[in-house]
């Protein structure tokens, strides 16, 4: 009965992924997985623009950084537990931010688990705006301990990690708000995305590919009820897609088979999650032409991406008009639905990592340090009245017209009103960080300094600037083989 399926599957297969004029067929045709499946299996390096090559690279490098902050963390920390027990002891994969103790190195599976959740821990790793996915801390894991474990070189490496991104960001996109209103889509469209990075690496085919990419479907996870209670679940979402991920593509290079359309079958992943809101012509939308690596924007504040927009607003209304920490009445921030949505159940900014998921803490640590970075979230500021206070005069308010321009495009419009009556406002269409006001080479090694510096890495100094230098130079490099340690 097995072969009999499996030579069944494969002559189906002859006319699924048939010689086309591939980008033609996508606009052409009705989207399915299948398609993404072709579009990244046999995606090409020469195809890709230097651009995307050279965003890959600067990327990736901040999410390496965002793992060193992460070192040390109770997540993290329990999660190496796990791996002590359940993985090997050492293998040919890093792990990026390893405890005290802890093996700088173990098997694919278990440095994927772990680099994935070290990545997410600090709230400053990579957003995808369209489809609110933070596509790094999910497909750089993945493709890194493949790449690792097989061999590759840089040039495969990239190659497979902006085939990773073109499959989370188009599955998020494809999937729409109302997905998001109650999943993780980094936690689901990730799993996808990592399936997809490892798959090329591999080298497997569009038939294998869909197999992976049904597997990993299958198993796509991530709930936002974790926010209400100030749980640590954000950081096995990401483990979890990563890990997923590249189990589903090595099970699918030994033969286990996937769903043909996991993504829009009658029973697929949209069909159940995505409550009739999924957009299915934008999974092949411009493939091949318009890149999502190019489309992703660094975080530059280290809280929640949905806090930004006003943290942005914020500071520019207080700087232009002069306006003090004391003379402030009141803080208005309009948002759209998604905002309140994920900071709501966020507001008392109980921990650390609440707080940063509290549009009243950031806009007050705003308005008191100007400035939302690493060092401006401590456990000494939870117990600081004057945030407090600051923190009880902010109120968010939804916009239709904000509305309509998410998630293309994230916009921040706040008001404050001062102690003598007076109202000032400030609206701000592109945060820092965002590909139309991104940050630079030496920004994000700068910011890259000082993630590691907040994780107490033994990555300092000369040693920092040669693992810069070897991302820069990652398309020349016929291994990553030690890249981080």
């Amino acid at each position: 009965m097995i072969q009999l399926r499996q030579s069944t599957r494969t002559i189906r297969a002859l006319s699924r992924f048939a010689p086309c004029s591939s980008f033609v067929r996508y606009a052409s045709s009705k989207p399915s997985t299948s398609q993404l499946a072709e579009f990244t299996s046999t995606l090409k390096y020469e195809s890709i623009p230097p651009a995307v090559i050279s965003r890959t690279k600067e990327l990736f490098l901040d999410y390496i950084c965002c793992s060193l902050a992460g070192k040390g963390y109770t997540s993290l920390a329990a999660m190496e537990k796990f791996a002590k027990v359940n993985g090997p002891s050492s293998g040919p994969c890093e792990v990026i931010a390893p405890g005290d103790g802890a093996s700088k190195t173990s098997g694919p599976y278990f440095a994927s688990l772990l680099n994935a959740a070290a990545g997410h821990i600090v709230e400053q790793d990579d957003l995808h705006m369209a489809s609110v996915v933070h596509p790094a801390t999910v497909v750089f894991p993945a493709a890194l301990a493949a790449a690792q474990d097989l061999g590759s070189s840089g040039k495969d490496f990239l190659l497979a990690s902006v085939a990773g991104y073109e499959a989370a960001c188009r599955i998020g996109e494809m999937l729409g708000k109302e997905h998001y209103r109650i999943f993780h889509t980094t936690g689901t469209a990730g799993t996808l995305g990592a399936a997809a990075a490892v798959a090329k690496l591999l080298n497997l085919s569009p038939e294998q590919t869909l197999s992976a990419y049904g597997t990993a479907g299958t198993q796509a996870a991530g709930l936002w009820e974790f926010a209400t209670d100030a749980a640590m679940s954000k950081q096995v979402h990401t483990a979890h897609a990563a890990s997923t991920g590249l189990m589903s593509a090595y099970t699918a290079k030994d033969g286990l088979l996937g769903a043909n359309d996991i993504l829009l079958g009658k029973r697929g992943l949209a069909k159940g999650t995505a409550f009739g809101d999924e957009s299915p012509e934008l999974l092949m939308q411009g493939a091949g032409k318009e890149w999502k690596m190019t489309e992703t924007s660094f975080k530059y504040w280290a809280s929640c991406r949905h806090t930004h927009p006003s943290a942005d607003a914020l500071l520019a209304v207080l700087t232009k008009n002069n306006i003090a920490t004391s003379d402030i009445k009141s803080i208005t921030a309009k948002v759209y639905r998604a905002a309140l949505d994920v900071l709501v159940p966020a507001q008392q900014g109980r921990t650390v990592h609440e707080s940063k998921f509290s549009m009243g803490f950031v806009l007050a640590t705003m308005a008191k340090k100007r400035s939302a970075l690493l060092n401006d979230f401590q456990e000494s500021d939870l117990a600081d009245q004057e945030l407090r206070e600051l923190q009880k005069k902010v109120e968010m308010v939804h916009d239709e017209g904000i509305e309509s321009e998410y998630p293309r495009r994230w916009v921040g419009h706040v008001f404050v009103e001062t102690k003598d009556g007076k109202v000032y406002d400030e609206r701000v269409d592109a945060v820092k960080g965002d590909p139309d006001n991104t940050l630079s080479r030496e920004e994000i090694m700068e910011k890259g300094r000082s993630l590691a510096a907040y994780g107490g890495s033994v990555l300092s100094g000369d040693r920092l600037e040669k693992l810069f230098a070897d991302v820069w130079a990652l398309d020349e490099k016929k291994s990553l083989e030690g890249l981080v340690h």
